[in-house]
Order: structure tokens, then C-alpha cells, then sequence
């Protein structure tokens, strides 16, 4: 799902615990938990620069040129091809354990990243569940034993 519909997504969620509760920590928690949980794509991005992942798009700007002074930070900022796919916020064992200290603790921020975070992986799944080879793909632990190898998570055609 694009991150513009993770924004308002939690954004409205976020306004509804507000409006319920009075809270502006729920309705933090709940654009952290749809939306920032996102982050971990940057993890995804530099695992595949680290490792010469293919770019996703040829070259076409002037400034990505190999002899422009810009052309190290345009090569930094181009969406590679991902090679692996850790994604450590989207997993269900992170979703269990932030289910258990918002149980413990109940305060409004923990209430709203744990409800912030559910529609986040819903939305997620809703959206690209065709896509993955197994129904276990949020599962840390599963994409842990493939090797988070991308090509060993995701349908062919999707690759």
C-alpha cells in the first residue's frame, strides 16, 4: 500500500481516538503504529545498496550521471531492486508483544500504536496478500528461515 494512504489511514484512526478519548498520545501512537512502521523499508533498501541490488528504473537525469558531482546521493536516493526482505515491524510477533504491553500498561499512546499498528498490517494484507508464497509471510520467523530472501517470499510475478 502507498505511504500516503498509511498516512491518512492512521491519521483518521488517530482522530477518532482523540475524539474518543481525549488523548493526543493515542492519536501519536496511532499515526506511529499505521505509518511510521513503514521505516523498516529503509532497512529493506539499504540491505540491497549494500549489496549492489540492480536499480529499479534506468538512468535518466543529468544529475545521476556518472560524473556529476550529485551522483553518489542520486545512486543513495534510487529505489533498488530489494534482495531481502527483513521488514522487522511488519510481523506478527511484534504485534503480540505490543498486544501484551498495551494490555499491561493501558495507557492512550500504547492504545493507539497497538490500533495505529493493526490497520497497518490489515491494510497490508488486504492489499498484497496475492503476492506472497505463503500465508505465513508476517511471520518474522518464517521469513528468518527462508533467509528473507525476496525471490524465496514473493510469487514470481510479482518479483
Amino acid at each position: 500500500m502507498k505511504p500516503k494512504h498509511h498516512f491518512w489511514s492512521s491519521v483518521v484512526t488517530g482522530g477518532a481516538l482523540y475524539w474518543a478519548t481525549g488523548s493526543a498520545s493515542a492519536f501519536t501512537g496511532a499515526v506511529i503504529g499505521g505509518f511510521l512502521i513503514d521505516s523498516d523499508h529503509i532497512i529493506d533498501q539499504m540491505w540491497s545498496i549494500r549489496y549492489g541490488a540492480p536499480f529499479r528504473r534506468p538512468q535518466r537525469d543529468v544529475l545521476e550521471s556518472p560524473g556529476s558531482k550529485m551522483s553518489w546521493v542520486m545512486n543513495l536516493l534510487r529505489p533498488r531492486k530489494l534482495l531481502r526482505l527483513p521488514l522487522v515491524f511488519h510481523s506478527y510477533e511484534l504485534l503480540v508483544l505490543i498486544m501484551i504491553i498495551t494490555v499491561v500498561f493501558r495507557t492512550p499512546f500504547l492504545i493507539g500504536l497497538l490500533a495505529g499498528y493493526v490497520l497497518h498490517l490489515t491494510l497490508d494484507m488486504v492489499r498484497h496478500h496475492h503476492e506472497f508464497n505463503s500465508p505465513f509471510f508476517y511471520l518474522i520467523s518464517y521469513r528468518l528461515a527462508q533467509g528473507f530472501r525476496r525471490d524465496c517470499l514473493i510469487k514470481r510475478e510479482y518479483l
